[in-house]
């Protein structure tokens, strides 16, 4: 059994007690009954000194116990930044990305390479991260707008607030009367400066073969065999490298046309076998898709034939990205020269067909800028960018820092990323993310990886022994456990912002959008697809 715990509250109590009553006995007492005062004076001093005494003893026990209640990084140093950390970091100066409030203050964000925001649908990933960039981003910028929205809330500010020149490429003619005339971009143009220029035209057939495998890419989820994709891709390089060689001004409607056309395809497979362009490359493609023709499975040869007319069958002649492709009023490469946002403006009602469109300019958009003199920092803002799977992105990713491109990859779940480039994108797209701002999952898959991101801190747990019987004491035990910074559970019902920077701690903020920014609120346009200004209460002022 334990030993009865001295009660200092008690001692003290009738110290004080005793004090008083030596006290007041001073005054009251008639001088022969003194003796009484005395008695109290000496029981007040005998208290009081097993007090201090008391006290003195356990004050080093105080001390160790309030060391061994300290926190340690014994299981895991995990935490999150607190305001000196963050002042420190520089992320209250407004320099990149407002990420979030912390409480009365912004934090910003300014990367140079590549970011990840994490929004469920309705999480605010528009109001709270795109059209802020948009704001305030003052580099030139790509911007896919795949519901037709971002353009018209925030053109006018970019191009008057900003001093940018705006391109809209529009092919469906959404919102023209506030936009303007659409734009155009004929894919084809990186052949045909590749042909114009001598020393370029090495390149000629990596680049044919490229464009044919964004047409044609190979499917992350399905186990069908690369072989029969392959096939399609020969005839539609074939196309490409005939039209740009031989067959006059190469668009994509030209490449479906005569792809469409079996009589005028073997008139071109002939005429090509007897050059002797590109070393005969050419010659040898024609030669040997020949003599498939004579000779091959008639079947196999007609499903290639027929899956690149597949790919190239939105460029029809009779729509709309026929004409949207057939020239080029500008280049992407413009954006290193001068201040520019291109919008590329998709139908939100027919992404089967717009989608793949997107992503063949994005990956032009890309290549060009790749191309270029890095002289200007650009940004790409990939709003849903699972929708517009730009071939090699995640290979991509680890290159763009040094070009100067700044990739700001926008998606709802990173299980969709994982459908659209393949399990194996998932490490690059982690890796290379200099910043990721997540608005919360609800996949508990995605969820359970964030928790492992934040990583874990070091927590005090008791454990406590009853004993062998009921009279046995009750005894406590206290040791070092790991505990995830945020559960997995913990992430997915997070309103806020949890935002991960490379090599800094993880920091929770309340989210902020735009409607809540002065002067943003004012200079963004009204959401077409809500018709209503969107209203919030003020909570910065820039």
């Amino acid at each position: 059994m334990n030993s009865q715990r001295p009660n200092l509250m008690g001692l003290l109590i009738i110290s004080s007690l005793f004090g008083w009553g030596a006290w007041e006995t001073r005054y009251w007492l008639h001088p022969d009954d003194q003796f009484i005062h005395w008695i109290l004076l000496g029981f007040t001093t005998l208290t009081s000194f097993r007090f201090l005494f008391l006290l003195l003893f356990l004050i080093p026990k105080l001390i160790y116990r309030r060391l061994i209640m300290r926190a340690t990084d014994r299981a895991g140093s995990a935490d999150w930044a607190n305001k000196k950390e963050i002042r420190k970091a520089g992320l209250y100066k407004p320099d990149g990305v407002v990420a979030g409030m912390d409480d009365n203050k912004p934090v910003w964000v300014n990367i140079e390479s590549s970011g990840l925001v994490l929004s469920p649908a309705g999480a605010g990933k528009t109001s709270c991260f795109s059209i802020p960039v948009l704001c305030k981003e003052a580099a030139s910028m790509l911007v896919p707008d795949i519901k037709c929205n971002l353009g018209v809330m925030t053109a006018k500010l970019r191009h008057e607030k900003l001093g940018h020149e705006t391109v809209f490429v529009n092919p469906a003619g959404h919102h023209s009367e506030i936009l303007g005339k659409s734009a155009r971009y004929n894919p084809l143009q990186i052949l045909i400066d590749d042909w114009d220029t001598p020393a370029y035209r090495s390149q000629l057939l990596t680049d044919a073969h490229a464009i044919a495998r964004q047409l044609s890419p190979d499917h992350q989820a399905s186990n069908q065999d690369p072989f029969w994709r392959n096939g399609t891709r020969k005839f539609l390089v074939f196309s490409f490298l005939y039209l740009v060689i031989i067959g006059g001004y190469p668009t994509l409607s030209n490449a479906l046309g005569l792809l469409s056309d079996s009589k005028a395809l073997e008139r071109a497979l002939a005429e090509a076998a007897a050059t002797d362009h590109l070393n005969g490359d050419l010659a040898r493609r024609a030669k040997d898709i020949l003599t498939k023709f004579e000779i091959g499975d008639p079947k196999q040869i007609e499903s290639f034939r027929e899956g690149a007319v597949q790919a190239l069958e939105i460029y029809a002649p009779s729509g709309e990205l026929a004409e949207a492709t057939s020239y080029c009023d500008f280049r992407f490469s413009d954006m290193r020269k001068k201040k520019m946002t291109i919008y590329l403006m998709a139908d939100p009602t027919r992404m089967g067909v717009f989608a793949p469109w997107v992503a063949l300019l994005s990956w032009c958009a890309l290549i060009e800028l790749l191309r270029t003199q890095p002289s200007r920092k650009v940004v790409f803002l990939l709003e849903e960018a699972t929708n517009i799977p730009i071939q090699d992105l995640p290979k991509n990713l680890t290159l763009l820092r040094e070009f100067k491109i700044v990739t700001w990859i926008v998606m709802q779940e990173l299980e969709q990323w994982v459908q659209c480039y393949g399990p194996q994108s998932l490490e690059p797209l982690l890796s290379q993310t200099q910043a990721k701002i997540i608005m919360g999952s609800d996949s508990l898959k995605v969820c359970q990886m964030i928790s492992d991101l934040l990583g874990q801190s070091t927590i005090k747990t008791k454990s406590y022994n009853l004993g062998r019987s009921i009279f046995d004491d009750v005894t406590v035990s206290l040791q070092d456990s790991a505990r995830n910074l945020k559960t997995a559970d913990e992430v997915r019902r997070t309103e806020g912002v949890i935002l991960i920077l490379r090599k800094f701690k993880p920091l929770l903020l309340r989210k902020i959008g735009y409607n809540e920014i002065k002067p943003w609120s004012k200079w963004v346009g009204i959401n077409p697809l809500f018709g209503t200004p969107y209203k919030g209460k003020t909570r910065l002022r820039l």
